[in-house]
């Protein structure tokens, strides 16, 4: 994927790095790297369950029912994406328990945009199905209805490629297929993602489709969530400007 000699598009060019380092696909522990197998299982297991039960719940010739309720899905999964990357980008610190290794993999990702398109598709993707997947299992124990079933299956479809997608709009090459899908704004653009790494890193959060920034960041959403944190006491730790 790296060190290809093709020239990249203007947008590319703030993002993607045509001779990073090689790095190893992974150094965590081995036990890690079966539960993230296993998450990458689960998640698809339950993916093709929930767009089975969909089908069999949506009413005959409903195709744009369907479709509706997949991209409000897919809509929704950008929102929490940017509401997940707004967060660790915005309070706590890499050293906290627990999250501190969350809010690490973020703040170091700005400090260096490429070690993302170093790591292997269970690297990258692994972790993400093995937080979602207990989610959209529970969701399924109770959810019967079609539109809320299709709208299920866009928001865990959006996330668990949340972090393959963020990949592509870093990686110098990405498939001739996932290109043409950024050009078109169906998969989050390296021109489009560029907008967050400029400056201090206070917009454009949204990193499944990008197609909530424009609204988020438009009505000033993240800095007044921030500023009803703050009236509860809880204060941003890293800098607003």
């Amino acid at each position: 994927m790296l060190g290809s000699s093709r020239s990249l598009s203007g947008e590319a060019t703030e993002l993607a790095l045509t001779s990073a380092p090689p790095k190893p696909s992974y150094t965590y522990a081995r036990s890690h790297r079966i539960l993230e197998i296993g998450g990458l299982a689960v998640s698809a297991a339950l993916t093709v369950v929930t767009a089975v039960l969909a089908v069999r719940a949506s009413p005959e010739g409903g195709i744009w029912f369907a479709a509706l309720a997949c991209f409000a899905g897919l809509c929704l999964a950008d929102l929490m994406s940017g509401l997940v990357h707004w967060s660790a980008d915005t309070y706590g610190s890499p050293t906290m328990p627990i999250f501190g290794g969350f809010v690490r993999t973020f703040r170091e990702h700005h400090a260096d945009q490429a070690d993302i398109t170093r790591h292997d598709f269970i690297e990258t993707n692994g972790d993400v199905c093995i937080f979602s997947s207990p989610v959209h299992l529970t969701l399924l124990l109770w959810v019967e209805n079609a539109f809320a079933l299709f709208l299920v299956l866009g928001v865990f479809i959006g996330s668990y490629f949340n972090s393959q997608i963020h990949k592509w709009a870093h990686a110098a090459e990405p498939p001739w297929l996932v290109r043409a899908g950024q050009r078109t704004r169906v998969l989050l653009s390296p021109g489009h993602h560029s907008r967050h790494h400029s400056g201090a890193h206070l917009t454009h959060y949204c990193i499944t489709t990008g197609w909530m920034n424009r609204v988020l960041d438009g009505v000033g959403f993240f800095r007044k969530l921030e500023w009803l944190l703050l009236k509860l006491g809880l204060r941003r730790t890293t800098p607003s400007a």
